[in-house]
């Protein structure tokens, strides 16, 4: 299995097993609007990564690895949301941080969409997962 296979693998296997986060539908990735009866959501994707060369031998690499939660709430979901995000950086983190590889959260955002008959909050966890590889 591919390295980044195995971070969005160890990610979700986590983020299911967490009792805080237990009901919540997990996807592996989405384009469009998810349907509101299919809420709560949580898609665990690596959209981009860095390459640095270390030594003649070793490179850096530095993947984006990010959680995407969606769900619907009242006028507390900016709430609920911090919650959410506050179990899913301990858990990602947990999961990924070993000898072999660091695990940073470097971003997180908030969107609250109130235009329909709920709102749906959308929080994105932006983590950088650095290994450090031999060869090319």
């Amino acid at each position: 299995m591919h390295y980044r296979s195995q971070f969005r693998a160890d990610v979700r296997a986590a983020l299911a097993a967490d009792p805080l986060l237990a009901g919540i539908t997990f996807l592996s990735a989405w384009a469009e609007n998810i349907d509101p009866d299919t809420l709560p959501v949580i898609g665990v994707v690596t959209p981009s990564e860095r390459s640095r060369v270390e030594t003649h031998r070793s490179v850096e690499k530095g993947t984006l690895l990010q959680v995407v939660l969606k769900r619907r709430g009242d006028e507390d979901i900016e709430d609920h949301l911090d919650d959410d995000t506050a179990v899913i950086e301990a858990t990602v983190i947990a999961a990924l941080q070993t000898r072999e590889a660091q695990c940073v959260l470097e971003e997180t955002t908030t969107v609250v969409d109130g235009s329909g008959a709920r709102r749906i909050g959308t929080a994105t966890l932006s983590f950088r997962v650095t290994i450090w590889r031999t060869g090319p």
